[in-house]
């Protein structure tokens, strides 16, 4: 990324372990800003603790740059906006979609696989979508916040009943 112009604002390569690691096999998290994508890191699938940011100038923009992209293993929008939070989720070409959450970890009843060139083979491999070879599916996960309640420095959970 740093050869092709990409800003390194985070370097993992040399995390610093505690001793009892230090004979394992690590990878500290990686920031990259300003990835455009004739990139490696802007057009290739990148596993890992590893985040490249690629900057647009709006919701429309980002979408179209996202989803031109050959692979869709997943996709996140943090927002507090209902808005763009449900044209996200309808117009993301993901297979694993986020809302103020990050790509949800695959478990037995979502589909394990990505859509377009991040999904490999006939049929993911667990839950419904073993019999929906003609199909692609969504799951989408939201969270949202009051934001009177956010405000607050104590979010009381109680509502004064017995």
């Amino acid at each position: 990324g740093v050869k092709e112009g990409a800003t390194l604002v985070l370097d993992g390569r040399n995390p610093v372990l505690p001793d009892e690691l230090k004979g394992g096999y690590f990878v500290g998290p990686t920031i990259f800003d300003n990835v455009t994508e004739e990139m490696t890191i802007g057009r290739d699938e990148v596993f890992g603790p590893v985040l490249c940011v690629k900057r647009v100038k709006d919701f429309n923009e980002g979408l179209k740059v996202m989803n031109a992209n050959p692979y869709a293993n997943g996709s996140v929008i943090f927002t507090q906006n209902g808005h763009y939070a449900r044209e996200f989720t309808r117009h993301t070409d993901g297979g694993m979609v986020g809302v103020n959450v990050g790509i949800p970890v695959p478990v037995g009843f979502f589909p394990f696989a990505g859509h377009k060139d991040s999904f490999f083979g006939d049929l993911h491999c667990l839950g419904k979508d073993a019999y929906r070879f003609f199909t692609e599916s969504k799951c989408v996960t939201t969270r949202w916040f009051d934001e009177e309640e956010m405000k607050k420095k104590e979010v009381s959970t109680w509502d004064g009943t017995i």
